[in-house]
């Protein structure tokens, strides 16, 4: 009787199973880190385009601002309304950059509208699809503030001051007087605050 050779399969150790488990453990990882970094990447471009968003609406403001000095006639600046006298004080909350820069310090009044210190500019739109659609949160908003016309000193509240504008509008032989106005904005998504200021001579 021929005898014949069995050959009995090796014993498997799992060694594949574990080399396995190794790669697909640092492939997850890798798309882990991925995808937090492109989230992360969306949101701070999402962040500037609010921001620049902010900048444009106050940039917006600012010309509603300018639009309304260059007027046949001037508004009545009694020390409300986010209109004030050369010698009127500005309500504490816009006497500090901290308060300028806190969206509560140009809270609307109910309804909209001029009030509560400030002054709105109106809403920018566009259209989209058919659809008029607002581009900010709520309306930017502004306010004026006559100031010195020669020999100013720095502006209170802001820090960036008149320094002076009132002495070069003496100068260059124009006569007129020098509006200090600031502007804000909360952005798109009403958290991206920008608040820009800016002097305006009026000719007389």
């Amino acid at each position: 009787m021929k005898s014949k050779n069995i050959v009995t399969p090796l014993r498997q150790q799992g060694a594949a199973l574990l080399v396995s488990l190794v790669i697909l453990l640092v492939l997850t990882v890798l798309a882990l880190s991925s995808m937090q970094g492109t989230t992360l990447q969306e949101r701070m471009v999402s962040s500037q385009r609010d921001a620049q968003i902010a900048l444009e609406g106050a940039e917006f403001a600012l010309q509603a601002a300018e639009a309304e000095l260059a007027g046949p006639t001037l508004p009545t600046f009694e020390n409300s309304k986010g209109l004030y006298q050369e010698d009127d004080d500005l309500p504490v909350a816009l006497q500090t950059l901290a308060g300028i820069l806190d969206p509560a310090s140009w809270q609307a009044p109910a309804g909209g509208g001029h009030g509560n210190n400030t002054r709105a500019a109106p809403m920018p739109r566009e259209e989209i699809d058919g659809v008029e659609m607002d581009l900010l949160a709520e309306p930017p908003r502004y306010f004026i503030k006559a100031t010195p016309g020669v020999g100013s000193a720095s502006s209170s509240g802001f820090g960036l001051g008149v320094g002076g504008a009132g002495d070069s509008v003496q100068q260059s032989g124009l006569s007129g007087t020098v509006y200090r106005v600031v502007a804000f904005s909360s952005g798109a998504s009403g958290q991206a605050v920008r608040a820009i200021e800016a002097y305006v001579v009026r000719a007389d």
